[in-house]
């Protein structure tokens, strides 16, 4: 089995990118997917603390500084979703060698997973794009603002010099604005529009899914219905719908 390998990022931060990276492997993982979420963010990793798994003993820095392998360092959580916390030791980060990630991403790809999520860091640096160039396709979070479009559309530009394939965006803290826009102006397809809702705080406050906490919320739907369309499982059709034909 080959998993495919999506990476999650933004050119701007503060938009919910690990927010989504964590509850879109969730509601992945809901679809009887195997999903591993891995933490690609080396100077400022927060996968662990979203999670509860908070000081975890054998970390994604320990895999690149060679102290440890890529299997001891990976947990299984809530709803069977696994994930590969980066870690926050500084003695662990200076021996860490950020150029094994592809190595890393080559390895786990091979493994029994079927969908590997990579929590890249905003911004163009290196830290960011490494991750984006091991993965097969790159979904851009994007919040309905100009700086955050503005940055977006930097990544868009910066993907067309490399072999980074975007597939499209997600919208997320979607308020009133026409998101289609978003869109047009990226020139990149809107997978999904998550909107903004309080239902998502409390789920990131009590380390739980949001599609466990709040099924019935607007953001757990569209989580959902994310999911669907990335794994190419088609939408639940309504008894009418189905008696319509």
């Amino acid at each position: 089995m080959v998993a495919r390998v999506i990476a999650i990022a933004s050119g701007k931060g503060g938009v919910g990118k690990t927010t989504i990276a964590l509850n879109l492997g969730f509601a992945m993982a809901s679809l009887k997917k195997n999903v591993l979420v891995v933490d690609t963010d080396v100077s400022l990793p927060n996968l662990d603390l979203y999670t509860g798994l908070e000081k975890p003993l054998i970390t994604l820095l320990d895999v690149l500084n060679g102290s440890a392998n890529i299997q001891s360092a990976i947990y299984s959580i809530q709803m069977g979703l696994n994930i590969l916390p980066c870690g926050s030791s500084i003695e662990a980060l200076r021996g860490a060698d950020i150029d094994k990630l592809g190595e890393i991403i080559s390895e786990l790809k091979n493994s029994e997973f079927d969908f590997i999520i990579l929590d890249v860091p905003a911004g163009l640096s290196k830290f960011s794009l490494l991750p984006m160039t091991y993965s097969d396709e790159v979904i851009l979070i994007v919040n309905p603002d100009a700086a955050s479009i503005s940055d977006a559309q930097k990544v868009r530009t910066i993907s067309g010099l490399t072999d980074m394939k975007i597939t499209g965006i997600i919208v997320n803290k979607y308020k009133k604005n026409t998101y289609e826009d978003i869109g047009i102006k990226l020139g990149l397809p809107v997978i999904g529009v998550v909107p903004v809702d309080d239902a998502v705080v409390k789920s990131r406050d009590s380390k739980k899914p949001i599609i466990l906490l709040k099924p019935k919320s607007a953001p757990a739907k569209a989580l959902l219905q994310i999911a669907r369309k990335v794994c190419g499982i088609p939408e639940k059709k309504s008894i009418l719908e189905r008696l319509l034909g």
